[in-house]
């Protein structure tokens, strides 16, 4: 390996080692992976000397399985009540002099513990509360106990709870001993905030941010949004919160915490469901010839005219209700199943691999149902290379296909186009699956913290049409649905999907020539219409339709134009 490659994987590991301790970091181990990957990122020039569809390196792979085995050790994500830390202890004089402080404290408040309590690195509504408290020490009240809450002033603010009690200090003075816990605001804690206020997925985010001490300006870039919007949601907070100022709400917000976490530590740990796990609903299991699983869901008329959905990526095999609604009414039978290793679909066997099980699963499934008759398969996104497989294992049973914002062959110019992250995701899948799978684990360390929302922000900030969709409930949900969906096994779908996306399925597209509709998004951030338009007529004279106001999630901005376009299909 040339030496300039070396370092740059030196700085890559050193990365990943930080960013598996600070979520943090993931933007920085980001950097670190293009630079690794790209010799020239904009052009999308690949490092010299990098393999093409390389294989799992075993070097990072033993790192990935050592960064692995730390973050499940210190992994702590899954409480939904307040994660309380050690004590840090400070004693105060009754005029504000600290007077000694042990080891936590000075390390949790940058060894800012000598002098008065105006040096230590604690917010002012905290400094407030004790300087109060300290009113009444200094006017003789004995025996007080009070708990305020506070946060350190440092770039990423720390909560905690102060008891604060008085103490002898000497023979004839009173001083004030503060024991502070800090905790962390987990995912799982702004959800029960966001319940337990009533709270949009808007105003949480916006909540959020608020306790995590982010000005309204930082929130909205974050979010991409005006300040005005920012302070427009932020007044819904207060006023559903039945409060008039922030620190008043943290308040709130802390005791409600406290409350949640004394429940759920008395909580059987059988009640307690993992967070991120596929729906059931319409959901049903197979079991296979050789003792795997497969799961599939069911949609519409079951004696209706059948469609077989290979699911995307992201996005998996769920549909809103108008969209259920309409297939009942168009005597349409929706069967959609899930690949290996997404959802409950068990992993391919070791004699057989992923897009060989994905083919066979599917036929499987059919005669299972008993379904004879000729199909439609309708693909959607990612799912487009195995659906041209399943269509060319079943032959004259395809009686046409569906594409909807359905992928190409990528090649370079494809990669050209795509986001920075995007573009980074798709080169390692092809190039370097070691270095993905090494950004991947740490990623969902960081998104099982920051939580989903998040994650969808970061996604899908490059386009505001898409944006939108989060606003929306139950599309928010269905997006959700689908990231479950890929992640409830972990990351190997992603790894496994994410490689045969990149390789080069072009003798697939072109061996199948039964009739084909696409349906491709005028503002998806992915892959340009007029790709999608050169790769299929490349190959024949099939419609290619590019949908105005349409983005990523196409299934869920253009369910009327899709369902005319399959009631269509089906009789064709």
């Amino acid at each position: 390996m040339p030496q300039t490659s070396q370092n740059q994987l030196l700085d890559l590991l050193d990365r990943a080692h930080r960013a598996s301790d600070d979520g943090e970091q993931l933007d920085q181990l980001l950097e670190s992976a293009n630079a690794y990957i790209f010799e020239d990122h904009a052009n999308a020039v690949i490092t010299k000397g990098l393999p093409h569809f390389a294989d799992f390196d075993p070097y990072l792979e033993r790192h990935v399985a050592r960064l692995e085995a730390m973050i499940e050790k210190r992994s702590d994500e899954n409480s939904a009540g307040l994660s309380l830390g050690h004590h840090a202890q400070i004693v105060i004089s009754d005029k504000g002099q600290i007077l000694t402080s042990n080891s936590l404290a000075k390390s949790l408040l940058s060894e800012q513990t000598k002098g008065y309590i105006e040096h230590l690195q604690i917010n002012l509504d905290g400094l407030s509360a004790i300087r109060e408290i300290l009113t009444e020490v200094r006017a003789g009240v004995q025996n007080l106990e009070r708990i305020i809450y506070l946060q350190t002033e440092e770039d990423s603010p720390r909560s905690a709870f102060g008891y604060c009690r008085t103490i002898p200090v000497g023979t004839e003075q009173t001083g004030l001993h503060i024991s502070m816990s800090f905790f962390e605001w987990s995912p799982a804690l702004y959800k029960k905030l966001q319940a337990a206020l009533d709270l949009s997925n808007s105003e949480a985010l916006v909540l959020q941010g608020v306790l995590n001490k982010q000005s309204y300006g930082e929130i909205a870039k974050e979010r991409n949004r005006t300040v005005d919007t920012i302070k427009t949601q932020a007044k819904a907070v207060l006023r559903k919160a039945g409060c008039t100022r922030m620190d008043q709400l943290a308040h709130l917000c802390t005791s409600i915490a406290y409350v949640v976490g004394l429940a759920e530590a008395n909580t059987p740990i059988a009640l307690v469901q993992p967070a991120w796990v596929s729906p059931r609903i319409s959901m049903h299991e197979l079991e296979m010839p050789d003792g795997r699983t497969l799961g599939y869901y069911e949609y519409g008329n079951p004696k209706g005219k059948p469609i077989l959905f290979i699911h995307g990526f992201f996005q998996g095999p769920y549909f809103s209700d108008d969209m259920k609604r309409q297939f009942l009414q168009n005597n349409l039978r929706v069967i959609a199943p899930s690949r290996p290793l997404f959802g409950v679909t068990s992993k391919p066997a070791k004699n057989l691999d992923y897009n060989q099980t994905t083919c066979t699963d599917t036929k499987t499934l059919l005669t299972h149902l008993d379904i004879s008759e000729k199909v439609v398969i309708a693909a959607h996104h990612g799912g487009s290379s195995h659906a041209f497989r399943v269509a060319k294992m079943l032959g004259d049973q395809i009686k046409g296909m569906v594409m909807i914002g359905a992928g190409i062959p990528i090649h370079k110019e494809h990669l050209k186009f795509m986001s920075r992250e995007k573009r980074m995701v798709s080169a390692t899948a092809r190039h370097a699956p070691s270095v993905l799978n090494l950004i991947i684990t740490i990623g969902l360390k960081t998104y099982h913290k920051k939580g989903m929302q998040s994650f969808l922000l970061d996604h899908y900030a490059p386009n505001q049409i898409d944006m939108d969709c989060l606003e929306n409930p139950e599309i928010n949900k269905l997006i959700c649905d689908g990231m479950y969906h890929l992640f409830e096994q972990g990351r190997q779908a992603f790894l496994y999907d994410a490689r045969i996306q990149m390789e080069n399925w072009s003798e697939d597209l072109a061996s199948v020539n039964t009739r084909q509709h696409w349906l491709v998004a005028k503002q998806c951030h992915l892959m340009r219409p007029d790709f999608v338009e050169k790769a299929v007529a490349k190959r024949s004279n099939h419609p290619v339709e590019t949908l105005e106001q349409a983005g990523y999630n196409i299934l869920y901005q253009k369910v009327d134009r899709i369902i005319e376009t399959l009631c269509k299909a089906v009789d064709w």
